[in-house]
């Protein structure tokens, strides 16, 4: 480096310096100085400007005639950008006037995701597209992150089964409010299609039965692009393979995939390594059945390379003995393989040594004076033999009762306990083949002193009071000291000083012992931090709910004191409302302990329009054809409008529903129905026609386990007749168009795993209907419904369903009669199957008979095959009392019968077949029923 350079280097260094001095010299002379006056410029908005203005105002947290500080220049900053609000912050130098300080902070507002609109991505699902990605509407717009969006689209594809896939994502600004609309346009392209699948090496297992149970086989007989290749599907094939073999005792089995690309088509070669099939055997056990043992053995499930499965499942065995007080035994292991090679076996010989029993002789406790020796022995779990107890020695078990009794010691006060035990063994008597050896227990206990709290101190605490404080906390004076419920007692005083504005908290306690350990003094230091109130609370993302909606469901409003608890269950309650489907909270200033803190909601809203269409057949409606269309946040009011209809060879229904998950803005739900219909159900002679309103009311508690209904109905109702025939002067009022109203209270309480497909627990519902009729008395009953359901796994894969229900209406007033329309009728797939629908009871022509009494109990028990496939048994009775005409068939009627079921992903469909136990002259002996979803 010559001479002229190192000047060169030297004078840019020397110009920084300069310059640099020039610049502190400036914040020098600003420091100090008194703001006159905070210019806030929105930029890139057009439109109103007024909220983002006032949103920055109160973040910037500076006013007129404020000194100016650099440090609170930064804050100001970091405020606006937590906010994550503005994409841009420019704040230019201050300029200094006679007057004071100038500052202009220059704006530019991100654009928020109000929608996001996918386009052919069929056959993967929009929610699967939009879960791959990690935008969400109601976020801010960065267009920097459109890149990162697009290969995850595109990963997403490829996972698929897709080739090439093409994604074109877009976002177009909406100049009216400066929100933008995401477009995916997705170009899927060609895809690999399964064309055949081979499976090499199953010697034991056909590659029928094989292939089943692989999702790469099912796509090669499916069209289109079902029948695409996917890797994942592949990749849970082999897996499936794997468990199966092993499930059959093949532990070795080694399974590998193989793909061959042919042009746009796949052939998929499985390669299976069986491996020998493991037989085990065991021996010299009495103590245990070999059902028993084989439950420890973990080669079935794991694999055995290395042996190490079979070495696992020997101490598996040796702990299962010694828990039941078999400490010596010894497991002895052969392992011969069959000749010829292939197909061959290996047989495991486990010679168990089972060893003598221990039992426990006797327990005895000394040097306990503070606390019984009935209280020790209860925390006991070894114990003396008595009535359904053999009283079995484990030391392990004696180990942990040692520990049993320090701790209750410790909660006692005597923090120093010691526990020692002598154990002496009596051998058993050669002659006694069922002898056991005898173990005399004895536990000596040296108490120690008892610890008692004798001084507490509260250092730095000023929110509430001493006595108050002293409310809080378990280890007051006097109390027995135990030094584990010093963390309760800082997390209960951390918890009431938070709730009052103190999130920043902070409790470390010291503890004194006295010389003799009797005492201890403690001293909470409490470093309380500074107060903090709820600022400003904002909402964004919410497009179409209003504001009032979300400022319902926050549990702080400002000014309030700042509690992290109400904060939780602020989001908490906004995650419920129906219309968001997702919530996040920022805290600005939080993190650097300002005393208040703005709070800005980010809401995600769910897609507020839907359109459902079904169609299928049971043997209840036959064929049905039904849709639904709505609107889950109506007038942004978080309100859920529905209109469905259904058409079916039994006739047609419409309704229109507004449910209203806070009326009122409590916790009671609102659903109102305008309603209409016509109905001629199988196996009567007549049909009914009704329109009306309905409102229902209802509220959870207990968890949501309990729901509490109330509901108003008038219906105007209409029944006519299907066959020409004479009515009876008794039926005559029943055909004439009727008014009725109705009041109906009841309750659910439900504990099940699932709606789909419940596995446990128990569904009961109880409904009371009083009618009244506005111009007759055949609508003036009581009706009161009893069903309840019980779900019991009483297996893997057996679950037991069970269902008891009972109905009964009361006339009253002048009424003895109920018209047939609001009768009980049983028969068919809902209720007691092997009938045909309402056919339960029925008259000499073979018509639908129902009564004022309706009894119905079911059992089935459900059995999963695997493969999505379950078979069912069930037994059905029932009986339909008091009825109101002559019946050919009275009392119980019973029914058993089989069934299969295929589960999919919105419930199973059901083929079942019910045989009558008791078939009537001229009656079928059974029938046969289709059904989506669980009769029960």
């Amino acid at each position: 480096m010559n001479r002229l350079t190192i000047i060169g280097v030297w004078l840019v260094i020397f110009v920084f310096c300069l310059v640099g001095s020039g610049v502190g010299k400036t914040r020098g002379e600003n420091h100090g100085q008194t703001i006159c006056q905070i210019e806030i410029q929105i930029l890139g908005v057009t439109g109103e400007t007024g909220l983002f203005e006032t949103i920055a105002k109160n973040l910037i947290q500076l006013s007129i005639k404020d000194v100016y500080a650099i440090d609170r220049m930064e804050q100001a900053i970091d405020r606006l950008s937590d906010s994550n609000l503005f994409k841009s912050i420019h704040v230019p130098d201050p300029v200094k006037t006679s007057q004071g300080i100038q500052l202009r902070f220059e704006l530019v507002p991100y654009g928020r995701i109000k929608d996001i609109k996918i386009y052919k991505a069929f056959p993967v699902f929009n929610t699967e597209v939009l879960n791959a990605m990690t935008f969400f509407t109601g976020e801010a717009f960065q267009e920097e992150r459109l890149g990162e969006q697009q290969e995850r689209v595109i990963n997403l594809f490829k996972k698929q089964g897709f080739i090439d896939p093409k994604v074109v994502l877009s976002a177009q600004k909406d100049e009216a409010d400066g929100n933008y609309v995401l477009s995916v346009h997705i170009d899927k392209t060609q895809f690999l299609q399964v064309n055949q699948v081979q499976i090499k090496g199953n010697d034991r297992f056909s590659s029928s039965r094989l292939k089943l149970r692989t999702k790469t086989w099912k796509s090669s007989i499916l069209f289109g692009s079902a029948s695409r290749f996917i890797q994942k599907d592949l990749d849970e094939d082999v897996k499936n393979f794997v468990a199966f073999y092993r499930n059959k005792g093949f532990a070795d089995v080694i399974v590998s995939a193989e793909v061959i690309l042919a042009q746009k088509q796949v052939n998929v070669l499985f390669h299976v390594q069986e491996g020998p099939q493991y037989k085990i055997v065991f021996e010299g056990n009495e103590r245990f059945y070999d059902y028993t043992l084989n439950k420890e053995m973990t080669l079935f499930k794991d694999g055995n390379k290395n042996d190490f499965a079979l070495r696992k499942s020997v101490r598996n065995l040796k702990k299962k003995y010694a828990m039941q007080g078999y400490p010596d035994t010894s497991i002895d292991r052969e392992v011969k393989e069959t000749v010829p090679l292939k197909p061959f076996m290996k047989q495991v010989t486990l010679a168990i040594h089972e060893g003598d029993e221990y039992r426990v002789a006797s327990i005895q406790i000394s040097g306990n004076q503070a606390i019984t020796e009935q209280e020790i022995s209860k925390s006991l779990l070894t114990r003396e033999p008595s009535l359904g107890n053999r009283g079995v020695y484990v030391p392990k078990v004696l180990t942990q009762d040692m520990n049993a009794i320090r701790s209750l010691y410790l909660k006692q006060g005597y923090t120093q306990t010691r526990v020692k035990k002598h154990i002496q063994v009596l051998a058993a008597p050669d002659t006694d083949k069922d002898a056991f050896k005898q173990v005399a227990i004895a536990l000596v206990i040296d108490e120690g002193v008892q610890t008692r709290v004798d001084q507490v101190q509260f250092d730095g605490l000023s929110v509430f009071s001493i006595e108050i404080a002293m409310g809080l906390i378990f280890l007051a004076p006097g109390q027995v000291y135990r030094e584990y419920m010093i963390q309760e007692d800082q997390t209960r005083l951390k918890q009431k000083i938070s709730e009052m504005g103190y999130p920043n908290i902070q409790v470390n306690t010291t503890t004194n012992l006295s010389p003799d350990k009797s005492l201890v003094n403690l001293t909470h230091t409490i470093d309380q931090g500074p107060h903090v109130r709820v600022g400003q609370i904002y909402y964004t993302g919410n497009f179409r709910t209003k504001e009032s909606i979300l400022e319902n469901e926050m549990e702080l409003e400002p000014g309030d004191s700042l509690s992290l608890a109400k904060l939780l269950e602020s989001r908490r309650n906004m995650m419920n409302v129906n219309a968001i489907d997702s919530a996040r909270f920022r805290t600005i200033g939080l993190k650097t302990k300002a005393p208040e803190v703005d709070i800005i909601v980010e809401v995600e809203e769910k897609k507020p329009y839907f359109f459902e269409i079904g169609t299928g057949y049971d043997t209840e409606r036959h064929f049905y054809f039904n849709s639904t269309v709505g609107d889950h946040n109506f007038l942004g009011q978080n309100l859920d409008l529905q209109l469905t209809g259904e058409i079916s060879q039994i006739g047609y229904k419409a309704n229109m529903t507004l449910l209203e998950p806070r009326f009122l803005y409590s916790r009671i739900r609102s659903s109102t129905r305008l309603f209409g219909e016509k109905q001629e159900e199988f196996n009567k002679d007549y049909g009914t026609e009704s329109q009306g309103v309905s409102q229902d009311f209802s509220r959870q508690f207990l968890s949501k386990e309990l729901t509490l209904n109330f509901g108003l109905k008038y219906e105007f109702r209409n029944q006519y007749l299907t066959q020409d025939r004479e009515l009876t002067p008794d039926e005559v009022d029943d055909f004439e168009p009727r008014h009725i109203v109705m009041a109906s209270p009841g309750l659910v309480y439900q504990t099940t795993d699932s709606y789909v497909r419940p596995r446990k627990g128990n569904l009961s519902l109880f409904n009371v209907d009083v009618s009244q009729g506005v111009d007759n008395d055949v609508d003036d009953y009581i009706k009161f419904r009893l069903d309840i359901r019980y779900y019991y796994t009483l297996f893997e894969p057996l679950v037991i369903a069970m269902r008891g229900y009972y109905g009964f209406i009361q006339p009253y007033g002048n009424n003895s009669r109920v018209a047939d329309d609001q009768l009980f009728f049983l028969g068919g797939t809902a209720s007691v199957r092997g009938f045909g629908e309402n056919l339960l009871a029925y008259d000499s022509s073979g018509k639908a008979v129902g009564g004022r009494e309706a009894i119905l109990g079911s059992i089935e028990a459900r059995y999963d095959l695997g493969l999505n496939f379950e078979a069912t048994a069930f037994y059905d009775t029932g009986s339909i009392g008091k009825t109101q005409g002559k019946t050919d068939s009275n009392g119980f009627r019973d029914s058993v019968g089989l069934g299969l079921r295929y589960m999919t992903p919105i419930g199973p469909i059901g083929f079942l077949y019910g045989w009558k136990l008791d078939p009537q002259p001229n009656e079928s002996s059974g029938s046969f029923h289709f059904s989506m979803g669980y009769t029960f």
